[in-house]
C-alpha cells in the first residue's frame, strides 16, 4: 500500500515539474501593413512563470539596425515607436535602453515580482519604413519571433493585414536557428488576412520568420521627408561634423585675426643691461611666459644674497639655510621685498629641506601669485578662453556625430583629426604679447643673448665700428647671476667671467653664501651646487603628493580599472 502510495506521489511531482517548466507557451503577432510602408505590430506573448528567470517580468529584444539595400555593407536604424504594452489585460510599466545591437523593451517593476504561473503580454509598437522596393515587386520580409530566445517557444504564428488593393504574388517561411531555412509552417489566407505557423516547438534561439511579395503599386514609395530621413542616417553625422568644422575654424580665424595676431616684434640685438625695474623672477615670467620649474624663486632668492639681504648655507646637499642680514628692501621690487618679509617674518633664519613648511608654501605661492598678476595680462594674453570655447564646440559636433552616425567611416575620423589639427594650431597660435610684452621680451631676450655670448662679443669688438661690452667685474658678474640663472645661461656666463678673469675667478668667494667644507674644480660647479641644494630644499618643503597601486598588498576591493556586472530580470 505505502509503495503504491510513493509512486502515486513521484508521479505527480514528475507531472507537476514538467507543467512548471518555464517558457513561452504561445507567441501570437498581428501584423498590420499600412500604405505608406510602415507597419504596425501586436506581439501576444503568453509565458509561464516559476520566479527562476521570469521573476519579475519579460523583457523583449528588438533590432536596432538592418542592412542598407542602396549602399552595400551599410546599415540603418530600426525606428521604433512604443505605443502599449499589458500584463494579463492591464497596463504594465516598461523601461526602453540599448544593449549593442538591441533595443530592448524592459517589462515589469525593478520592486515587484510577479505571481508564478501564466502571464500574457501584450506589446504594440510601429516601425518606420519597413516595406522592402524592388524593381518588379515590394516585399515585407519580418522576423517574427527573433532568433535570441532563452526561453523556447511551443507555439508561434503571424496574421498580417494589408492595405486595400495590396495582392500578394508569393510567401516564404523559415524556422530554425540563424541562418537555417527550415520550412515548419503552414500558410493560410483568413479573412482576407495571411497567415503563417509554426508547425512544431522552437527551441532555444530558433525562431519564425516570413515574406511577402506584393505587387507594386499598393504601397507607396518613400515619401519625401522618408527620404530625408533616410539620407540624414546615411550621411546626417558627416555633414554635421564638416558644416560643425567649418564654423570652429571660422571662430578660430577670425577670434585669431582679432587677439591672436603678435604686435611687431622689435629687432633683438646684444643689451649689456637687464630692462630697468625688472627683477629676475620678471625676467623669467615674461621671457618664458609663465614659470619654469622653482628657477624663478631660486633667482629671487640668489638676487637677495647678492645685494646683501640674505646670506646663503649651502652646506647640506639636501638643505639650504637662509639667514636674513639686512631689512632694507629698497633694491628689491615689490614682490620680491613682500616675499622676504614673508620668509623672514617669524624668525631671522629659514631652513629649506627635510621636511615640509606650510609658512613658505604659502608665501611662494602668495610670491607666484603676485608675479603672475605684475607680470601678466599687461604683458601676454593666453586667450584662453576662445580656445577653450572652440574645444567645447568640438567636443558637442563629436558626441552629436556619433549619436547620429549609424555607420561610421574613415571620413568620419579623418574630419575628427582635422578637428584636433585645428584646435591644436590655434592653442599654439592664439596666445599673443601686448605691444608692451612684445617690446620688454625683446629686451630681455637681448639682454639673454648679451649673457650667452659675451665672449663672442668680445671678440668681435676688436672690428671696426663695433660697440665694445663693458668691462668684465666681480661686482657685474653678480649682479647679472640671478638674471643668468633666471634665463638659463648661467654656464656661458659663468665661463665668459672665468676666461675674462681667471686669475680672480680661480680664487673668488661669494659674499653671499657659503658652502662648508664642501670644494668644486670651479665657480660653474659650485654654482651647479648651490642651485641643485636650493631646488631639493624648495622641493623638499612644498607639500608632496602621494599614490596609490593594487599590488603589494595596498589594493582593495572595486579598487583599480575595469568593472561592473550584470544579472537576470
Amino acid at each position: 500500500m505505502l509503495r503504491a502510495i510513493f509512486a502515486a506521489l513521484a508521479a505527480c511531482l514528475l507531472a507537476f515539474s514538467a507543467v512548471a517548466e518555464e517558457k513561452v507557451n504561445r507567441f501570437d503577432v498581428g501584423i498590420t501593413v499600412q500604405a505608406d510602408g510602415d507597419i504596425l505590430v501586436s506581439e501576444t506573448i503568453t509565458v509561464f512563470s516559476e520566479g527562476d528567470v521570469i521573476r519579475r517580468g519579460i523583457f523583449r529584444d528588438l533590432p536596432r539596425f538592418y542592412a542598407d539595400d542602396a549602399h552595400e555593407g551599410d546599415k540603418l536604424p530600426y525606428q521604433y515607436n512604443v505605443r502599449r504594452v499589458m500584463r494579463d489585460g492591464n497596463r504594465e510599466p516598461y523601461e526602453t535602453e540599448t544593449d549593442g545591437n538591441a533595443f530592448r523593451i524592459r517589462i515589469g517593476d525593478p520592486d515587484v515580482f510577479i505571481t508564478y504561473g501564466e502571464h500574457t503580454y501584450e506589446i504594440q509598437y510601429e516601425v518606420k519604413n519597413q516595406i522592402r522596393y524592388f524593381g518588379d515587386h515590394d516585399e515585407l520580409y519580418w522576423n517574427v519571433t527573433g532568433n535570441y530566445w532563452l526561453l523556447p517557444i511551443d507555439a508561434a504564428s503571424v496574421r498580417i493585414t494589408l492595405p486595400e488593393g495590396a495582392r500578394v504574388t508569393s510567401q516564404s517561411g523559415y524556422t530554425g536557428g540563424f541562418g537555417e531555412a527550415g520550412s515548419d509552417y503552414v500558410f493560410r489566407e483568413t479573412d482576407g488576412a495571411y497567415e503563417f505557423e509554426a508547425t512544431r516547438p522552437l527551441g532555444l534561439r530558433e525562431g519564425l520568420t516570413v515574406s511577402l511579395s506584393l505587387a507594386k503599386g499598393a504601397i507607396k514609395p518613400p515619401s519625401l521627408g522618408d527620404k530625408g530621413m533616410l539620407w540624414w542616417f546615411r550621411h546626417g553625422a558627416l555633414a554635421a561634423l564638416l558644416v560643425s568644422f567649418l564654423g570652429v575654424l571660422g571662430f578660430l580665424f577670425s577670434s585669431f585675426q582679432r587677439v591672436g595676431q603678435d604686435p611687431p616684434k622689435p629687432p633683438v640685438f646684444p643689451r649689456y643691461e637687464p630692462p630697468a625695474g625688472y627683477s629676475p623672477a620678471a625676467a623669467h615670467h615674461i621671457y618664458y611666459r609663465g614659470f619654469k620649474g622653482h628657477t624663478a624663486l631660486v633667482s629671487t632668492l640668489m638676487n637677495m644674497g647678492v645685494k646683501g639681504l640674505v646670506d646663503i648655507d649651502a652646506s647640506d646637499k639636501k638643505a639650504t639655510v637662509l639667514t636674513r642680514k639686512s631689512a632694507d628692501k629698497a633694491v628689491l621690487t615689490r614682490e620680491d621685498a613682500a616675499l622676504e618679509t614673508s620668509l623672514f617674518a617669524g624668525s631671522p633664519s629659514l631652513t629649506l629641506g627635510k621636511k615640509y613648511n606650510a609658512e613658505f608654501t604659502a608665501a611662494y605661492l602668495a610670491f607666484q601669485k603676485a608675479v603672475a598678476k605684475t607680470y601678466g595680462k599687461d604683458y601676454f594674453r593666453w586667450n584662453i578662453g576662445y580656445t577653450l570655447a572652440a574645444l567645447v564646440l568640438t567636443v558637442l559636433a563629436i558626441i552629436f556625430a556619433v549619436s547620429q552616425a549609424v555607420n561610421w567611416t574613415m571620413w568620419h575620423t579623418l574630419v575628427v583629426l582635422a578637428f584636433a589639427a585645428i584646435n591644436g594650431l590655434f592653442m599654439y597660435l592664439m596666445p599673443a604679447p601686448t605691444p608692451k610684452g612684445q617690446d620688454i621680451r625683446s629686451e630681455i631676450s637681448g639682454f639673454r643673448l648679451y649673457l650667452e655670448t659675451a665672449e663672442k662679443l668680445q671678440m668681435n669688438a676688436v672690428q671696426a665700428g663695433s660697440g665694445a661690452p663693458p668691462p668684465m667685474s666681480v661686482e657685474r658678474y653678480e649682479a647679472f647671476l640671478p638674471y643668468a640663472m633666471a634665463l638659463d645661461v648661467e654656464k656661458p656666463w659663468t665661463k665668459y667671467f672665468e676666461k675674462q678673469l681667471p686669475e680672480v675667478a680661480e680664487h673668488y668667494s661669494p659674499a653671499w653664501g657659503h658652502f662648508g667644507d664642501r670644494s668644486f674644480r670651479n665657480i660653474g660647479g659650485m654654482n651647479e651646487a648651490i642651485l641643485s641644494s636650493m631646488n631639493t630644499g624648495v622641493s623638499s618643503s612644498l607639500p608632496q603628493s602621494s599614490s596609490s597601486s593594487g599590488s603589494g598588498g595596498g589594493g582593495f576591493s572595486g579598487g583599480g580599472g575595469g568593472g561592473a556586472g550584470g544579472g537576470g530580470w
